[in-house]
């Protein structure tokens, strides 16, 4: 069905697509040049899944026992904690291809004497090989992280190794490299904004070389699972497990707008990018460790049997199905799991030892679901299911759901056309069970998948019947490769990937595409009487009279689609394909909303259609929000932590996400304003949020058009939550801005304060109240005014009042005073200081404000006697019918030697034009609908202007 977002653009174009396909078909799928670039060993150039074995494990298999398990399982890859001398010699003369490790403990004598290193790749490498297939050799285990005295060591010992292994000429078949932690990538989310810890560059830049040099990989250990538990809220379950997602759950880089549908292709991507920005792109990613544990104590509710089973089985069939990754469809990483055995020796918590398929005396601990990997892992000994159409369905219904299930549905129903292997017979009774099954088999056999409206039932018969072979079954039909003692998917396909995954249909055969190419050019020449079909929108040549060719839907055209022009913008349907004008922000066909990446641009993006999304599937047309997620509903806890930059660059804090760039940087904001003398110094303190079902977009909007009004150097943001961010960052504006908090932790908070600065900023720091149950922090940067004395801008939101039952009487004045008094406190040492921010103060409840000598109260100062509400029920207008409610809540405070107060002025007091929203206010027992105009924000923003003495 993908075949259609193509084919409706090809008449146009179709003379320069014919010679662009007959090019490609004589060329071959690794044509890409990332494929051209990376060097991988001949025997594991497709890609495998193998296991990690470890052996802290109980009545574990004796070592010929062991070989012998995993040639039942078709296990043919395997990764060994050491180089065990009775395993290796065990696996000698079997297919089994293993890597051998260098435990972190030998580094110091490995590193430190090329003899050692000699003298250990003699012992465990050329005593055994070529009898043992050792492919590679993991030098360390997550060194870096682990044990980061050990760093110095690792390079030396890796080239000790490798020379070692030239010495013997085995260095072409054995690579060496040293598998990482995931923690060693910083700002992973998105993954094109990712990039190693520059802590490790001194070992990282000549490790990369050394990979790219010898063709070696890059070896990650990476866990969705962690990423799922220190993200819970953010992340969804069903993102870390590949399950199948609805285009609203997808995972979208804002800056690529690749669609991520699971994490571990996002962690991996992250990696390549991170790689790219050290000026490496030959070198390819291998999985050394990923899995999900099946149990866990409280801490870890979500290590379970049911998680276990669903990611494992789904990581296998991921790999098997060849997809790539976003960023390099071209490459699909081999991965192996952890682990194959329980290690139940291991100390606490509990999930350290229940990560394994099996337990140590080969007993299954769950079985995976793994039908369709060829022979691949005989612990699936679950009964195969297959969806077919039942007996005794009129053929009206059942040709009904058959359409759906080729159109809407998105199962491939190619090898039901005329000529194909499943069209016979030619009935719509054989057609439905092959594509009910096609669907049922692609949505992961998941409960409710074999229904379509009561005309389906699940069966453990496999249906299939001479060449005919129904997805799911493991019989071989005359165009399938037998796989036999591999976890290597079949190489036939693999010819023609690039080919097929560039036009989406990667299981059809050469000679039919082909047909359809004929079929196009007809479709081209006489455009006039071609037709297109409303189920699966494929255009049909003139002689197709009287039924769609790819789903046979009798022709016909709906009344209700728009016939636009060739020039016309238009947008593909994710739901089905269909391409629709620009102008429809619904799918003509099945009513799927658009995605962002379709409009004409950012700016052009409302909120229309948010506040009638009443279900539990955030979209992501909005802002092409990385993780369109719910944000979590408490607030990340967050370490004290302070970034410095030196020499212009990039300084990042771990805990924090915290991002700012020098003044030397080359952006264009930063590099205009930092060298220039400022005369006039503006900073704008804003608390930003309000209802985020009220046009929020172009609420956000109209706060940028304040910025780009006037223009500030400083900006103090209150209650900023992900989706304003996303906003904010895709917004013009925001490129000459530094920021205090990066994509990837505005992504796990609820909401946050936030610091923008136009100038050279030389930290950023972020402290948490002592007191603080809400969870308030006080975040500063320290800027560099070109030509002027330093200046330490804050911002904070204190306590907020929350009056409510029991008491009604929860005010927090006196945590709210604590707060004001240490964030003075912090501040006070420095001898210019602009502190802004919604303090949520009230002079009658909570006193005045404790500012110390030398500190004003700015509005105070050059606006006497004016009330100064920048929260006012009555001024606002789109505040309107809420009780009377008038507070001075936002403030900026400061303490200033070298610099004198210019003017302040409050902002975004202004009615967006042309917005308004109804109001239901109950007056004297009635229901009155107000219609009232639609402001920025509920608060005032305050713009200060400042001058050098």
């Amino acid at each position: 069905m993908a075949l259609t977002s193509m084919v409706s653009t090809i008449p146009v174009f179709f003379s320069f697509f014919f010679l662009v396909i007959s090019n490609l078909l004589l060329i071959s799928a690794n044509s890409s040049s990332l494929s051209q670039d990376i060097r991988i060993q001949e025997q594991d150039k497709d890609p495998f899944v193998g296991f990690n074995i470890g052996t802290d494990v109980s009545n574990l298999l004796t070592p010929a026992e062991l070989v012998k398990f995993l040639q039942t399982q078709k296990i043919n890859h395997v990764r060994l904690y050491d180089a065990d001398p009775d395993l290796l010699n065990a696996l000698a003369k079997t297919k089994i291809r293993v890597i051998i490790s260098v435990p972190n403990n030998q580094l110091l004598a490995i590193g430190s004497s090329n003899s050692t290193a000699a003298s250990w790749i003699g012992r465990n490498v050329v005593a055994y090989y070529p009898e043992t297939l050792i492919t590679a050799i993991s030098v360390g285990d997550e060194v870096l992280t682990t044990v980061p005295s050990s760093a110095p060591l690792l390079l030396p010992a890796i080239e000790s190794l490798y020379n070692a292994l030239v010495a013997s000429n085995l260095h072409t078949q054995i690579k060496v490299s040293t598998p990482h932690a995931a923690s060693i990538m910083l700002d992973t989310f998105p993954p094109s904004q990712a990039y190693f810890n520059q802590t490790w560059h001194s070992v990282m830049v000549p490790l990369l070389q050394f990979l790219s040099k010898t063709g070696s990989p890059l070896m990650m250990n990476l866990y969705p699972y962690y990423v799922y538990m220190q993200n819970k809220g953010v992340v969804p379950l069903d993102n870390c497990l590949f399950e199948p997602l609805t285009p609203a759950k997808e995972m979208v880089d804002p800056n690529t707008l690749l669609h991520y549908t699971n994490v571990l292709d996002a962690m991996v991507d992250a990696a390549y990018v991170s790689m790219k920005n050290l000026n490496v792109s030959d070198v390819v990613v291998l999985v050394t460790e990923s899995g999900w544990p099946w149990k866990g104590d409280s801490k870890e509710p979500h290590a379970t049997i049911d998680n276990a089973d669903t990611y494992n089985s789904n990581l296998i069939k991921h790999v098997f199905d060849r997809t790539g990754t976003p960023l390099h469809p071209e490459m699909t990483p081999s991965v192996y799991i952890y682990e194959l055995f329980n290690e139940d020796k291991r100390a606490p918590p509990v999930s350290e030892a229940s990560w394994g398929l099996f337990s140590g005396n080969s007993t299954p601990v769950y079985l995976l679901h793994v039908s369709g990997s060829g022979t691949f892992l005989a612990n699936d000994t679950t009964n195969q299911t297959y969806c077919i159409a039942m007996d005794s369905v009129d053929a009206k219904t059942l040709q009904a759901a058959l359409d759906w299930a080729c159109g809407p549905g998105r199962a491939n129903c190619s090898e039901i056309q005329p000529g194909e292997s499943c069209y016979q017979p030619n009935n719509v009774k054989g057609h439905a069970s092959f594509a009910f099954n096609n669907y049922y088999q692609k949505e992961g056999r998941a409960s409710g998948s074999c229904d379509f409206k009561g005309v389906a039932m699940i069966t453990t018969t496999d249906p299939s019947h001479g060449s005919c072979i129904f997805p799911g079954s493991k019989k071989v039909g005359n165009r399938t490769q037998t796989v036999v003692n591999s976890t290597q998917v079949a190489a036939g396909e693999a010819s023609s990937r690039s080919l097929s995954r560039c036009f989406c249909v990667r299981q059809m055969s050469t000679t039919r595409f082909l047909r359809l190419l004929t079929t196009l050019a007809m479709s081209s020449s006489s455009s006039s009487s071609s037709w297109s079909c409303n189920k699966c929108t494929f255009l049909n040549s003139p002689s197709q009279k009287l039924k769609c060719m790819i789903c046979l839907t009798p022709v016909s055209v709906p009344s209700s689609i728009s016939i636009s022009s060739n020039n016309e913008p238009k947008w593909a349907c994710k739901g089905c394909t269909f391409l629709n004008s620009y102008k429809n922000s619904l799918c003509d066909i099945c009513g799927t909303r658009s995605p962002s990446s379709s409009l004409l641009g950012f700016d052009e993006l409302t909120d229309s259609g948010l506040e009638n999304n009443n279900n539990n599937n955030p979209d992501c047309s909005v802002g092409s929000v990385f993780f369109p997620l719910r944000r979590c509903s408490k607030r990340k806890a967050m370490d004290d932590d302070v970034i410095e930059v030196d020499g212009g660059s990039v300084a990042r804090s771990e805990s924090l996400g915290l991002m700012k760039k020098n003044k030397e940087i080359d952006t264009k904001g930063v590099a205009s304003e930092s060298g220039t003398l400022i005369s006039c110094l503006k900073i704008l303190s804003y608390n930003v949020w309000f209802r985020e079902d009220l046009e929020l977009n172009l609420r956000m909007k109209a706060i940028g058009h304040l910025i780009q009004l006037h223009s500030p150097h400083l900006i103090c943001f209150q209650e900023v939550t992900p989706e304003i961010y996303v906003i904010f960052s895709k917004s013009n504006w925001w490129k000459a801005y530094s920021c205090s908090v990066s994509f990837d932790v505005a992504q796990s908070r609820a909401y946050f304060c936030m610091l923008l600065s136009k100038v050279g900023v030389k930290s950023f720091s972020c402290k948490s109240f002592r007191n603080s149950i809400m969870g308030r922090e006080l975040s500063v940067a320290e800027v560099e005014v070109p030509g002027r004395k330093p200046l330490v801008l804050a911002t904070s939101h204190l306590e907020s009042p929350c009056p409510g039952p029991p008491k009604w009487d929860q005010m927090f004045s006196q945590e709210r005073v604590e707060q004001a008094r240490e964030a003075i406190e912090i501040l006070g040492a420095n001898t210019n200081v602009i502190f802004g921010g919604d303090m949520n103060w009230d002079d009658k409840l909570d006193g005045k404000f404790p500012l110390p000598d030398k500190w004003v109260d700015v509005w105070e100062v050059l606006k006497p006697g004016d009330s100064g509400f920048t929260y006012d029920t009555k001024a606002n207008p789109m505040l309107s019918g809420n009780r009377t409610l008038q507070k001075r809540l936002d403030r900026i405070l400061c303490r200033l030697d070298d610099y004198k107060l210019g003017g302040i002025e409050m902002v975004g007091k202004e009615a967006i034009p042309g917005l308004s929203h109804v109001k239901e206010k109950k007056v004297r027992g009635e229901i009155k609908k107000l219609e009232l105009p639609v402001l920025p924000s509920d608060h005032f923003g305050l713009l200060l202007t400042l001058s050098p003495k």
